[in-house]
């Protein structure tokens, strides 16, 4: 019975402390994992800002990579806070943790110690007979010499845990002096994050200067992008009709109900049941365009229209197709670009700012398979456009491809 509710508080004393870590709302693997995923793509952003800096000359895109690089650095020193944070709240519990221990040491050396006194009082064995023969009854004999046995054991239990206890403590020292020096550690990388992102800031600030003064010419460059993008949406709707119509005809030759034949539909199927587990039409790189009408980074009054998503990425790298299909257009663009029309069954994919392409109309393609290789412009910038159909309706690529 003395062991076992000493086995007890034990218990407690350790459910204690399990329950105060698991109060974080985030664990330290987690949060650790955070600051490397961001370390990973700021590393990333860092390699595309180089490539853009070959060139001298300021340019829209060197201001996007750098409005990206102060979000990644914002975060980062928001996660870098929340480490402090959980460090400092695990400092606390431990401290918590080797008081209670001490309290407990104190206490377990007092019992100890009166026991030991106890014991060297009653030291002649005369004494434990006379204790156990003046018992009334045979069974309060049993009793009191079974609990004669458990002092002893209980005497020895305690020697024990007074040597674990104060190894216990030691330990947790040890852990307690190692959290301290990770949260000083922290600290100099927050700082040091905090002065990047100013210099950042200041650098940002200075492209946005220089662009400003050349505000005619953008505003002309933006003007002819958005003429070159409707001539190539007249021409991808066009392609897709003719497929769709093509279709029809087919399965009227046929007599069947359905426009796709049973290939196609499977292939419709397949790929819808991939929405948001497509691969990047890249094996690396940054979104830089999102869907939709978007602001203009700096010019006021100015909205820009994207019918697909701009994917960031390095010199020489090559687009893929996401998904199995047939390649139905090999389209010119303005400037020796190119772009890639591939069907698949019902959905068509598009991918545009080519310079060689590997394929031609007709071929068939396997998922991720390379089509060509992304163009790199004067100002070092290598952007594939990537648009994603059903039918003649433009969908939003991000719900579709793997969320990086």
């Amino acid at each position: 019975m003395i062991l076992n509710r000493w086995k007890l508080s034990r218990l407690f004393l350790l459910g204690f402390f399990l329950l105060s870590i698991q109060g974080f709302p985030q664990s330290k693997n987690q949060l650790k994992q955070k600051r490397s995923r961001i370390q990973k793509e700021l590393r990333k952003l860092n390699g595309l800002l180089g490539e853009t800096r070959t060139n001298k000359r300021k340019s829209e895109i060197q201001l996007l990579i750098l409005s990206k690089k102060i979000g990644a650095r914002e975060e980062l020193i928001s996660a870098i806070g929340n480490e402090v944070v959980y460090i400092n709240r695990s400092i606390e519990n431990q401290e918590i943790l080797i008081d209670t221990l001490k309290s407990n040491l104190t206490q377990l050396r007092v019992q100890y110690a009166k026991m030991v006194q106890f014991a060297y009082k009653n030291r002649n064995s005369t004494n434990k007979l006379i204790f156990i023969f003046s018992s009334e009854d045979f069974n309060q004999a049993y009793k009191r010499l079974k609990y004669i046995h458990e002092i002893g054991e209980y005497r020895e239990y305690q020697a024990e845990q007074i040597a674990l206890t104060q190894l216990k403590i030691e330990e947790k020292i040890l852990e307690l002096k190692d959290k301290k020096a990770r949260k000083l550690n922290l600290k100099e990388n927050k700082k040091d994050e905090f002065q990047k992102l100013q210099s950042e800031q200041g650098e940002r600030n200075g492209i946005y200067t220089e662009l400003k003064k050349d505000e005619k010419k953008l505003r002309s460059n933006i003007t002819k992008k958005r003429n070159e993008s409707k001539k190539l949406q007249t021409q991808i709707k066009k392609i897709i009709e003719r497929e769709i119509a093509e279709a029809k005809k087919r399965a009227e030759a046929s007599n069947k109900g359905h426009n796709l034949t049973p290939r196609a539909q499977k292939l419709s199927k397949d790929f819808t049941n991939n929405k948001g587990k497509l691969p990047w039409p890249v094996s690396r790189g940054t979104i830089s365009g999102k869907f939709g009408n978007q602001k203009h980074a700096f010019l006021e009054h100015v909205t820009t229209i994207n019918n697909g998503i701009d994917i960031l990425t390095n010199k020489g790298t090559k687009a893929r197709v996401v998904f199995e299909g047939t390649v139905v257009a090999v389209i010119a663009l303005p400037g020796d670009k190119k772009a890639i029309l591939v069907q698949h069954g019902n959905f068509y994919t598009m991918y545009s700012n080519l310079d060689k392409v590997f394929v031609k109309k007709g071929d068939k393609l396997e998922t991720q398979e390379d089509i060509g290789t992304i163009i790199t412009d004067e100002n070092g910038k290598t952007e594939v456009h990537f648009e994603l159909w059903e039918g003649n309706q433009k969908q939003n690529p991000s719900f579709w491809i793997t969320i990086k």
